[in-house]
């Protein structure tokens, strides 16, 4: 080869790495001046296809990442419990003729399940019952929310208890309409439990819709003005006792089906006799994950640890020891979640007790990667930059729409992005970035750093 082509080729090398190199300076420039101004970062971009390196800001430091940490639920439940794990519901009717319901701790269980379940008792000959229900939850301990848990006296539906029984998430929706102007709005909820009230003084308006509300004990109370063109507006709460909301619930079921109590309908705790008339199985584990991942949903987490427990120890699921085996599996990969400045107390990220670096989740995305084993799966469980989940309306019309995967977290002061993404030659890019303070992840930045790769 000519010495003349053998410079030219170098100096084409040279300047290319230049100009990849760039981009990364100029994105870790941006997070140090996050660093400047108070917030802490931790953040840590690889390519996963080769391993190779491209950015680190304070990379083993660990920060809370919220709900990010889901991520590290997600991998060690499908790893332990397999993608085709399924819950059960099963019920059973005693000698007394009592019906009985054995809770698996199925935590994607809905009202359309609880109509196939009592069409499927029908198809078993069930048509009356005692009027007398049991519910056997001991699946779980009676802890309905774990220690580590943030704002639990919140009524918020994000703060729903976990039980061995769950109805829609254990969670009730206010629901409500505009009627004419000047009268007052339709107010309603998505599931007729008694033990919820609902106070209301919303007037169908010409104006802006502006609805305020208040939750306490069990009364809602509403207030303000919907607009009579207004499409529903509605508010999600949590269910204080989600066994007598599961007991109701499928009580009202009975009725609307046409399976007739002979006496007054009791809801009490109980032991289930003999097999099962009908079992209702939950989606695949792999699908449950996609729910939880995609809308970041803190009840599946919380209740994945507790299952975790119960299958690996065979006795009712604790959040402890769902918590301290998901630990110890991580150690398996090199994460140690208890060391370092690390804190692993809740798998949901509902929480300020958790802490962990952007390398942490770095490792894990290389190992997801290298393993091929629930690849599709978590990968597929990630938000679309634009397009679904808690990216839906974020990085719209961005370089990166449609292309970013990522795993959110969000808590007052907090923020987290963990996921991946293709660049221009089709291998994988690892990205994790953790803020801690009062700025957030600089989002126009780090789409046009990404667009660069």
């Amino acid at each position: 080869m000519p010495i003349k082509f053998i410079s030219l080729f170098a100096v084409f090398l040279t300047s290319t790495a230049a100009y990849a190199a760039k981009p990364a300076k100029t994105f870790e420039a941006v997070l140090k001046e996050l660093q400047k101004s108070g917030t802490q970062v931790s953040a840590q971009v690889v390519n996963l296809t080769n391993t190779r390196d491209i950015l680190s800001v304070n990379a083993d430091h660990a920060l809370n990442p919220a709900s990010s940490i889901k991520l590290f639920t997600a991998y060690v439940a499908l790893k332990r419990l397999g993608i085709d794990y399924q819950f059960k519901t099963e019920v059973y009717q005693n000698p007394d003729q009592s019906v009985c319901v054995k809770g698996g701790g199925d935590p994607s269980f809905v009202m359309e399940d609880l109509y196939l379940l009592v069409e499927g008792l029908k198809r078993r000959g069930l048509e009356s019952y005692s009027g007398k229900i049991l519910l056997d939850t001991t699946v779980f301990d009676s802890d309905y929310y774990p220690d580590g848990r943030s704002d639990q006296d919140s009524e918020r539906a994000y703060n729903a208890p976990i039980s061995g029984l769950n109805f829609d998430y254990n969670t009730v929706t206010v629901l409500v309409n505009p009627t004419q102007k000047g009268k007052l709005a339709r107010v309603g909820t998505d599931y007729p439990f008694d033990f919820l009230k609902v106070h209301s003084k919303v007037v169908t308006t010409s104006g802006a819709t502006d609805v305020s509300w208040g939750k306490k004990g069990s009364v809602v109370s509403l207030g303000g003005k919907i607009n009579v063109n207004a499409d529903e507006w509605h508010k999600p709460f949590r269910i204080a006792d989600p066994e007598r909301g599961w007991g109701q619930a499928l009580a009202s079921m009975f009725e609307t089906l046409g399976v007739k109590a002979k006496g007054k309908v009791k809801i009490s705790n109980g032991t289930c006799l003999g097999k099962p008339l009908y079992t209702d199985t939950s989606p695949p584990l792999s699908f449950i994950v996609q729910l939880m991942d995609k809308y970041s949903n803190n009840f599946i987490a919380d209740t994945l640890v507790k299952t975790l427990d119960h299958e690996v120890n065979h006795h009712p699921g604790t959040a402890v020891g769902g918590l301290k085996f998901i630990r110890d599996e991580l150690e398996k990969i090199d994460i140690h979640a208890d060391k370092n400045g690390r804190k692993f107390v809740a798998g949901s990220g509902l929480t300020r007790g958790n802490a962990m670096a952007a390398s942490d989740f770095i490792r894990l995305l290389k190992t997801i990667n290298h393993e091929k084993l629930f690849l599709p799966e978590i990968f597929a469980s990630l938000p679309i930059a634009g397009l679904d989940g808690t990216l839906k309306k974020k990085y719209l019309r961005s370089e990166v729409a449609e292309r970013l995967r990522a795993k959110t977290g969000t808590l007052n002061g907090v923020q987290s992005l963990v996921g991946i993404y293709p660049n221009h030659d089709g291998e994988w890019i690892g990205i994790a970035i953790i803020t801690n303070g009062r700025q957030g992840i600089p989002e126009v930045a780090l789409a046009k750093y990404l667009n660069t790769l």
